[in-house]
């Protein structure tokens, strides 16, 4: 078998080296030039805002082949070879503001940036949680007294 009878399979064995390169590429988000802004200075204080970065990635890749006979099983060595491969992949990243960060005369200061909607989404899946546990232990508790 060789690249010109079957170009699907190599361009297949080629793509994991893209997936590197890819991920090689989720470094320059993790460097501190991103996570931390540019300095702003205005007389004695200096802000600069921190942020919660996020990134999630996958890929794969797959590929195969085999012998199609033309007339029937006993014929093989007239048999086809087809191939056929395939990938995808995808990603999402997210950036957040966390922090304030203030140096000034007085010292420095860190405060943080609040998310109420992050807040209250844990909020109400911590009650669902504890809903859903609540029906299961009065659902185990009658079905004991019934039986």
């Amino acid at each position: 078998m060789n690249e010109k009878s079957n170009p699907l399979l190599f361009q297949v064995a080629n793509a994991p080296g893209e997936v590197i390169e890819l991920i090689g590429h989720l470094f320059d988000v993790a460097k501190p030039d991103k996570v931390y802004t540019v300095p702003l200075i205005v007389d004695d204080l200096t802000v600069i805002t921190a942020s919660e970065l996020m990134v999630t990635m996958g890929a794969g890749y797959g590929g195969g082949g085999g012998f199609t006979p033309t007339a029937g099983e006993e014929e093989q060595e007239e048999a086809d070879f087809e191939a056929g491969g395939g990938g995808g992949g995808g990603g999402f990243s997210m950036g957040r503001p966390v922090a304030v960060i203030t140096i000034g005369p007085d010292g420095t200061q860190v405060e943080p940036i609040i998310d109420p909607t992050k807040i209250s989404i844990a909020f109400f899946t911590t009650i669902a949680a504890m809903m859903m546990f609540l029906v299961q232990v009065l659902r185990f508790k009658r079905s004991k007294t019934l039986t």
